[in-house]
C-alpha cells in the first residue's frame, strides 16, 4: 500500500511537471495571446456594429446619366470636380533659356581659361563659346514673350562681351610684361655667366669670381620669386619681396661692377638699362594686376546680370502661361492640362460625379452589447498583465538574490526553476555556470598553489644568479662585495688581515680572437676552476667580468703570507689547463693589497689591488705586484690626466703646431708634421708625451685623432689655396684608429669636404699597428691606393722594422731620433743608418731623420740628397700662422748651415764623424 502511495506521488509529480512545463509560456507566446485576444474581442465588436450600420455603395454617374436624388429619401450628395494639376508644367522657351544659360557659363569659363593662358587651344575654345551664346540668343530672342525684354537683353550681353574683352586685354598686358621681365633677366644672366666663365679661365682671384657668382646667385632668387607669382591676386604681397630680391642683386652688382670695366662702356649701359627697365616692368605688372582684379569683378558681375535676365525670362514665360490658361478657362474651353489630356489617340472622357448614400438603423441593444465586449477584453487584458508581471518579477527575485549570493562568493548556490519559458532558461544557465565556477574555483586554487610553488622556486634560482657569475658559477661582483665585508668583519673581530688579489689572464684576447668566443667561454671556466681549487684551502674566488678574477685570502698575519699566497696563484697557472680535450696554457697578472694596512673599505682594497695589477702588467705580465701608495698616486694621476683629456675636447682646448721636413735636394720645406699640445688652465703647453699614453688607454685617441685629423686638413686647404699649392701635412695616426672600420670613410668624407688631393696629406703611424691585423694592413693599402701617403715613423728601434717594410704599403720611413742621437759620434750608428738609407733607397721609399739638432749631425747627412731633415736645427714646431713664414726662409737657413758645416780635416771630431755620401 505504501509503495503504490510513493508510486502515485511520483507519477503525480511527473504530471505536474509535465503540466507546468506544457502550461508554462514564453513572453512571445503570453503577449500572442493577449494580442490575438483582443482582435478578436474586437472582430466580434466590428460584427455587431455591421449589423447596425448599412453602407451604401458610391456610384459614379457619367455626367448625361446624372438625375438628382430626392431629398425625401433622406441621402446626402457630395459632387467631387475634377481636379487638374497646378504645378509641374512646362514654361514655354525653357530649352532656350537654360542653352542660352549654359553658352553664358561656357563663355565665361574659356574667357577665365584664355586669361590665365595664352594658347591656341584656349583661343579655339573662347570662339566656339561666343559663337555658341550668339546662336543661343537669336533663339531666345524668338521665343521672349515680351519684345520689351530684347532691349534689357542686347544690354546685358553687351557688357558681358566687353567685359571679357578688356579682361582678356588686361591679362596679356600683363603676361607681356611679365615675359619682357624675364627676357630681360636671362639676358642680364647671360652677359654676367659669360663674364664668370671668363673671369675663372683667365684671372684666377678668388674675390672677383665672388662677387660675380653673388650677382648670379641674386638673379636666381629673383626669377624664382618672379616665377613663384601665378594668380594676380598673389602680386601685391609677393612684388614687394621680388623688390626687395632686386634692389639686393642691384647692390652685389654695383659691388662687383668695378671689376666689369673691362667689357666696355656700351656692356655696362646695357646692364644699368636692363635694370631700371626691369624696375619699370615690375611696376606695370603691379598696376596690371590690380586692374585685373577689377576686370575680374566687373566680368563676374555682367555674368550675373545675365544670370538674373534669364531668371526674369524664364518667370516672365511662366506668367504668359498662366494668363494664357486663365483665358481659356474663362472662355469655356479646355484648360491646357485638359488639352494634354485630349489626346488624339484616347477617347473623350466625359465629367463624373460621385454620389454616397448612408443609412444609419438606430439599435439601443447593439450598444449595450458593445460596451460588454469592451469591458471583456479590458478585464482580460489586465489578467494578462499581472500574469506576465508576477511570472516575470518572481524568478527575475530569485536570480537576483543567488546573483547577490554568487558574487559573495557562494559558488553552492542554486536557482529554483520555473517562471516563464525564457526566464526558467536563464535559471537552468545560471546553475550550470554556477557549477562551472565552482569547477574553476577548485581548479584555480590548484593552479594557485603550484604557481606558488614555481615562484618560491625560481625566487630561489633568480637568488643564486643575482650572487652568481652565470658562466663560471662563481661569486659575482655583487656576492664578492658581500663576502668581503663579511670577512673584514671576521678579520676585526679575531685581529688579522686579508689579502685581495685582482687577476687577470695575459692576452686573453689573442685566445679569443684567435680561437673563438665560444672557446674562450670555456677556458674562463677552466680558470675560475683552477681558481677556485687553489683558494678552497684559504679564502674564496669571484669573477668581476671578461677575463678579471678576485681571490680573497681570509686570516693573513704578515705580508710575507700574502706574497706566498699570491705567487701560490701564480704558479698554478703553469700547469696546462684543459679546455674541449685540449691542453692550453696560459698567465696570470695579479695585483694584491691589504687590510687594514693599505685601505679600510671593499672598494677601495678592489681599487689598490687594480692599481697593483697594472704594475705588474707593466713588469712583464705573469708576474706578483704588492700595493704600494705610489701606485695609487700614479692611478690618481692616470684618471686625472683622462679626465683632463676629456674636458679638453669638449672646450676645444688642444692646439695644433707644425715641424717642417726639408728635402736636401730641392732645400725646402717638403712637409711639415703635424704634432698636437694641450693649453693647461695655468697657460702651459702640455707635450703629448704627457697625455698620449692615457689618452690611447682610455680610448680617447679616436676622438682626439678626429679632431686632429679634420683640423689639420683645414689648414692644409688653406694652404694649398693660398701660397703653398704643393703642400703636404704629415699626420700621426695610432693603431686604434686604424682598426675602426669607419676611418678610411671618414678620411674620404674630409678630402671631399675640404676639396684637398689625396697627395697632400701623409699618415704616420708606429710599429704597433703591425700587432692589429690584417685588417689594418687591408686598410693601409686601400689608403695607398687612394693616393695617400703612408710613412713609418721611429724607424730603427722595434724589433720587426725590417719586416714592416715588406709587409705595409710604405712611402716613408723616419729614422728614430735615438738612432740621429749618435750619428756623427757612434760608427755603429752610423753604419746602422747608412744601411737602413741604402736598403729604402733600393725600395723606392723616402727616409726622413728625426731629431737633427746640431750641426755636425746635419753634416753627416747633408751629403744626401734624396733624404728629408727634421729637428730644432731646422725649426722648431710653429703655429699654423708662422709656417708659410718659415717655408719662405728654409732655403735661406739650409744654405747658411751647408756653408757653415765643419770640414772634416779642421772639426775637432774628425776622427770619429761619419759621413754618408749616398746621393739621390
Amino acid at each position: 500500500m505504501q509503495r503504490l502511495q510513493v508510486a502515485s506521488q511520483r507519477i503525480g509529480h511527473r504530471l505536474g511537471v509535465r503540466l507546468r512545463r506544457a502550461l508554462s509560456m514564453g513572453i512571445t507566446g503570453r503577449l500572442t495571446l493577449a494580442f490575438a485576444s483582443v482582435a478578436i474581442l474586437a472582430l466580434a465588436a466590428n460584427v455587431v456594429v455591421e449589423h447596425g450600420v448599412r453602407v451604401v455603395q458610391s456610384i459614379h454617374l457619367e455626367r448625361s446619366q446624372y438625375s438628382p436624388v430626392p431629398e425625401a429619401m433622406g441621402a446626402r450628395r457630395i459632387v467631387v470636380p475634377p481636379v487638374l494639376p497646378a504645378a509641374g508644367r512646362r514654361v514655354s522657351g525653357e530649352a532656350e533659356i537654360r542653352r542660352f544659360v549654359s553658352a553664358v557659363d561656357r563663355v565665361q569659363s574659356s574667357t577665365e581659361i584664355r586669361a590665365a593662358s595664352e594658347s591656341a587651344d584656349s583661343d579655339a575654345e573662347l570662339s566656339t563659346s561666343s559663337k555658341e551664346l550668339s546662336a543661343a540668343a537669336a533663339d531666345l530672342r524668338r521665343v521672349l514673350p515680351r519684345p520689351s525684354l530684347l532691349p534689357e537683353m542686347d544690354a546685358a550681353l553687351l557688357a558681358f562681351r566687353e567685359a571679357g574683352a578688356g579682361y582678356l586685354q588686361r591679362s596679356d598686358a600683363r603676361r607681356s610684361a611679365a615675359r619682357e621681365y624675364v627676357a630681360r633677366l636671362d639676358d642680364l644672366d647671360a652677359r654676367i655667366t659669360v663674364s664668370i666663365n671668363a673671369g675663372w679661365k683667365f684671372f684666377g682671384r678668388v674675390l672677383a669670381r665672388e662677387s660675380l657668382l653673388t650677382v648670379r646667385s641674386d638673379i636666381e632668387s629673383v626669377r624664382r620669386l618672379f616665377g613663384g607669382i601665378g594668380d594676380p591676386g598673389q602680386v601685391a604681397a609677393a612684388l614687394p619681396e621680388v623688390a626687395a630680391s632686386e634692389l639686393s642683386l642691384r647692390k652685389a652688382y654695383d659691388a662687383a661692377e668695378p671689376g666689369l670695366k673691362s667689357k666696355g662702356a656700351d656692356w655696362l649701359r646695357r646692364t644699368r638699362d636692363d635694370f631700371a627697365r626691369m624696375a619699370a616692368l615690375r611696376d606695370s605688372v603691379l598696376a596690371t594686376a590690380a586692374q585685373i582684379l577689377d576686370d575680374r569683378l566687373r566680368f563676374a558681375s555682367s555674368k550675373a546680370r545675365l544670370s538674373a535676365f534669364a531668371s526674369a525670362a524664364r518667370a516672365a514665360s511662366a506668367a504668359a502661361d498662366a494668363a494664357a490658361a486663365s483665358t481659356a478657362a474663362s472662355a469655356g474651353g479646355p484648360t491646357p492640362f485638359l488639352r494634354q489630356m485630349a489626346a488624339p489617340k484616347s477617347s473623350p472622357v466625359p465629367a463624373a460625379i460621385t454620389t454616397t448614400t448612408t443609412e444609419t438603423l438606430p439599435d439601443p441593444d447593439r450598444r449595450i452589447t458593445v460596451a460588454c465586449i469592451t469591458a471583456a477584453v479590458l478585464v482580460l487584458l489586465s489578467a494578462i498583465s499581472i500574469w506576465t508581471v508576477r511570472s516575470i518579477m518572481v524568478p527575475v527575485g530569485r536570480l537576483l538574490e543567488a546573483t547577490r549570493k554568487l558574487a559573495s562568493g557562494d559558488v553552492e548556490v542554486r536557482v529554483p526553476r520555473g517562471g516563464m519559458k525564457e526566464l526558467d532558461s536563464l535559471a537552468a544557465a545560471f546553475n550550470r555556470m554556477s557549477v562551472q565556477l565552482k569547477t574553476a574555483r577548485d581548479i584555480t586554487l590548484d593552479y594557485r598553489r603550484h604557481l606558488e610553488s614555481q615562484v618560491e622556486q625560481r625566487t630561489r634560482q633568480l637568488q643564486h644568479l643575482a650572487e652568481r657569475d652565470p658562466l663560471t658559477l662563481l661569486a659575482n661582483r655583487r656576492r664578492f662585495f658581500v663576502l668581503l665585508n663579511q670577512s673584514m668583519q671576521r678579520a676585526r673581530e679575531i685581529e688579522c688581515g686579508i689579502a685581495i688579489f685582482f687577476i687577470d689572464i695575459d692576452n686573453f684576447k689573442n685566445l679569443n680572437d684567435g680561437m673563438g668566443h665560444g672557446f674562450g667561454d670555456r677556458a674562463l671556466i677552466s680558470v675560475a676552476q683552477r681558481l677556485e681549487e687553489t683558494a678552497a684551502s684559504f679564502g674564496f674566488a669571484a669573477r668581476l667580468g671578461g677575463d678579471e678574477f678576485t681571490v680573497v685570502h681570509e686570516e693573513i698575519f704578515s705580508r710575507e703570507d700574502a706574497h706566498e699566497a699570491g705567487l701560490e696563484l701564480v704558479e698554478a697557472f703553469r700547469r696546462p689547463l684543459s679546455v674541449e680535450g685540449r691542453e692550453i696554457t696560459v698567465s696570470v697578472s695579479i695585483g694584491a693589497s691589504l687590510y687594514p694596512d693599505h685601505e679600510q673599505c671593499a672598494e677601495d682594497l678592489l681599487s689598490a689591488a687594480d692599481a697593483a695589477l697594472f704594475r705588474a702588467k707593466g713588469l712583464g705580465r705573469n708576474q706578483l705586484a704588492m700595493f704600494t701608495p705610489e701606485l695609487l698616486e700614479a692611478a690618481t694621476r692616470k684618471f686625472t690626466t683622462e679626465q683632463g683629456v676629456r674636458h679638453a675636447l669638449e672646450h676645444d682646448e688642444f692646439e695644433l703646431v707644425y715641424q717642417p721636413e726639408v728635402s736636401m735636394n730641392s732645400l725646402e720645406v717638403g712637409l711639415v708634421e703635424t704634432l698636437v699640445r694641450w693649453r693647461l688652465p695655468d697657460g702651459r703647453l702640455a707635450g703629448p708625451d704627457e697625455f698620449l699614453a692615457v689618452t690611447e688607454e682610455s680610448g680617447l685617441i679616436i676622438e682626439l685623432g678626429d679632431w686632429v685629423l679634420r683640423n689639420a686638413l683645414q689648414a692644409a686647404s688653406n694652404w694649398h689655396r693660398g701660397r703653398w699649392p704643393q703642400v703636404k701635412v704629415a699626420i700621426n695616426v695610432s693603431a686604434r684608429q686604424l682598426i675602426d672600420r669607419r676611418f678610411v670613410p671618414r678620411i674620404q668624407q674630409l678630402l671631399r669636404e675640404f676639396a684637398l688631393p689625396p697627395s697632400c696629406i701623409e699618415l704616420e703611424l708606429t710599429e704597433s699597428v703591425l700587432q692589429t691585423g690584417s685588417s689594418t694592413i687591408e686598410s693601409l693599402r686601400l689608403l695607398r691606393s687612394l693616393g695617400i701617403a703612408i710613412a713609418l715613423d721611429d724607424f730603427g728601434t722595434g724589433y720587426s722594422s725590417i719586416s714592416s717594410l715588406e709587409q705595409l704599403p710604405l712611402s716613408r720611413i723616419k729614422l728614430d731620433r735615438s738612432l740621429i742621437a749618435g750619428i756623427d759620434s757612434n760608427p755603429r750608428s752610423a753604419a746602422i743608418a747608412l744601411a737602413l738609407i741604402r736598403l729604402c733607397a733600393e725600395l723606392d721609399i723616402d727616409v726622413t731623420a728625426e731629431g737633427v739638432e746640431s750641426e755636425s749631425q746635419f753634416a753627416c747627412l747633408a751629403e744626401n740628397r734624396a733624404m728629408y731633415l727634421q729637428g730644432y736645427l731646422l725649426s722648431r714646431p710653429v703655429a699654423e700662422t708662422e709656417v708659410l713664414g718659415v717655408n719662405e726662409r728654409m732655403p735661406q737657413v739650409m744654405h747658411d748651415l751647408i756653408l757653415a758645416r765643419p770640414s772634416a780635416a779642421s772639426s775637432p771630431k774628425a776622427t770619429r764623424r761619419v759621413k754618408i755620401p749616398i746621393h739621390g
